[in-house]
C-alpha cells in the first residue's frame, strides 16, 4: 500500500511539473519579450518570488517521492527506470541552477532581449526531460505496480 501511495505522489507530482514547464516555455517566457522595460526588474522579482512557491516544493515532492520508490522498489527492471530518472532529475536541477537561476538574475537587473532568447532556448532542456521525465514516471510506477 506504501509503494501504490509514493508511486501516485510522484507521478502526479511529475506530471503537474512537465504541465507548468511547458506553459512557462511556450506562454510566460516568451512574453517576457513584451513586459515594461522599465517595469522589468520589478515583473522579473515578482515571476521569480511567484513562481518559486510553486516550483521548489513540486520539484523537492518529486525528489523526495522517487527516492522514496527507488527504496521501496527492487529487481532489475526498476533499477533501469530508476537509472534514468536520476539521470534526468541531476539535468533538471542543474539546469534549474546553474542556467536559470544566473539568466533570471541578470535579467532583475535589466530587460535585455538576448537574455529573454537564451532563457527560452536554454530551458527546452528542463522542458524536455521534465517531458521525458513524465514517461518514465509511467513505466516506473508500472513496474511498481506489477
Amino acid at each position: 500500500m506504501l509503494e501504490i501511495a509514493v508511486a501516485l505522489v510522484h507521478v502526479v507530482v511529475t506530471w503537474f511539473l512537465v504541465g507548468l514547464i511547458w506553459v512557462i516555455q511556450r506562454v510566460h517566457y516568451p512574453l517576457m519579450h513584451f513586459a515594461d522595460e522599465t517595469k522589468f526588474s520589478e515583473f522579473e522579482k515578482s515571476h521569480t518570488d511567484r513562481i518559486g512557491i510553486i516550483v521548489a516544493p513540486a520539484m523537492v515532492i518529486e525528489a523526495i517521492s522517487f527516492f522514496a520508490l527507488c527504496w521501496i522498489q527492487s529487481g532489475s527492471i526498476a533499477r533501469l527506470w530508476q537509472s534514468l530518472g536520476l539521470v534526468l532529475l541531476v539535468i533538471i536541477w542543474g539546469s534549474t541552477f546553474w542556467v536559470q537561476v544566473p539568466i533570471h538574475s541578470a535579467l532583475a537587473k535589466v530587460k535585455n532581449s538576448s537574455l529573454i532568447d537564451r532563457l527560452v532556448s536554454t530551458n527546452w532542456i528542463r522542458t524536455f526531460a521534465w517531458t521525458m521525465r513524465g514517461g518514465i514516471v509511467i513505466l516506473h510506477v508500472y513496474v511498481a505496480l506489477f
